[in-house]
């Protein structure tokens, strides 16, 4: 139904607002209905500027899938009538005065676009990418249940941290951008798949009637728990499969060079085999060589044993002739 043709009556009946909160509320009719107007007006406008949102964040390698909406009219109106409840849990002062002139300054969730992952670790990853696209206009928060206090031990200073009533788990920014003529806030959540399951149980049940039902509380608090272990669970099983790659990598490795040390094993057998049958050879011509110079040796002893036999022998017969010319002087 426009905002055109809704009443106060079927507004409050359709969002379950009661007479007493409608009363404890700041608003007027009027100007609640002129706020839903303005904003219904600017739908079109607003779908283009998440659309865009979504396809940049859509273009991170961590990101597995993003969804995106631009605020129902008739939800906005609602949150404000929570919001400006004085009294209330969800009251927050910003709101009081808050008109179809300055709303889009005050409720930052005009744009809602979610960053789904598979593992925890990725959002550590996809916090990077999306202060490298846009500043944010408020410190991120990082919402947590009680009791994960370890969860967010490695976090980024500039990260708040926040433990939610209800157990939600996520990142939340709030970036400002000018595609248009007026400045527009964009609200991005970045969870895991199965927190985002969770949130969307949980909103389906507890969101519409604010159910405080103790039972179903219980009940959403347990799922939440599981939740929680399922997320680290996909981490785990994530770091078990790095771990075996790992293994796998080092085994093939240490194979390889088992085989190339085999290899350089038997080329050192062959070179060794090459060098004895080289030396062996190296011995034969050693030795033949070292008969060669024991037959020289020999052939020259024998040389010169026979040159002084035959200077003896030359000696023996010159002295006779030199005897007989020394007689024939004398005579």
């Amino acid at each position: 139904m426009s905002i055109a043709l809704l009443t106060e009556d079927e507004f409050l009946h359709n969002n379950r607002i009661t007479q007493q909160q409608w009363q404890a509320s700041s608003m007027t009719w009027s100007t609640l209905k002129a706020i839903g107007l303005c904003h219904e007006h600017r739908t079109e406008a607003l779908n283009l500027t998440a659309e865009s949102y979504a396809g940049i964040i859509q273009q991170c390698s961590h990101v597995h899938s993003v969804r995106w909406r631009v605020k129902n009219p008739q939800h906005l109106m609602e949150k404000i009538v929570r919001k400006t409840q004085p009294h209330s849990v969800t009251f927050k002062a910003k709101y009081l005065g808050i008109n179809q002139y300055n709303y889009d300054e005050i409720v930052t969730d005009l744009i809602g676009v979610r960053a789904l992952h598979l593992f925890k670790d990725d959002g550590l990853a996809i916090h990077d990418y999306l202060i490298s696209k846009w500043q944010y206009e408020e410190p991120p928060v990082f919402y947590v249940r009680s009791g994960d206090d370890e969860v967010f031990a490695k976090l980024p200073k500039d990260i708040k941290v926040k433990i939610h009533p209800a157990g939600y788990r996520s990142l939340h920014y709030v970036f400002g951008s000018e595609l248009q003529q007026r400045r527009i806030f964009t609200e991005v959540q970045v969870r895991t798949i199965f927190e985002e399951a969770w949130t969307e149980i949980d909103h389906k049940i507890r969101y519409p009637n604010f159910s405080t039902d103790e039972e179903i509380c219980s009940f959403l608090l347990i799922f939440n728990r599981l939740v929680g272990s399922a997320d680290e669970m996909g981490s785990f099983v994530k770091q078990l499969a790095i771990e075996t790659e790992q293994r796998q990598h080092t085994l093939i490795t240490s194979q390889n060079i088992t085989e190339t040390e085999n290899l350089d094993v038997e080329d050192l057998f062959r070179e060794l085999e090459q060098k004895s049958k080289k030396q062996h050879d190296s011995q034969l011509v050693i030795e033949q060589l070292r008969q060669r110079v024991m037959q020289l040796q020999a052939d020259k002893e024998a040389l010169q044993k026979s040159m002084y036999s035959n200077m003896l022998a030359s000696t023996t017969t010159v002295a006779p002739r030199c005897y007989k010319a020394s007689e024939l002087l004398d005579k």
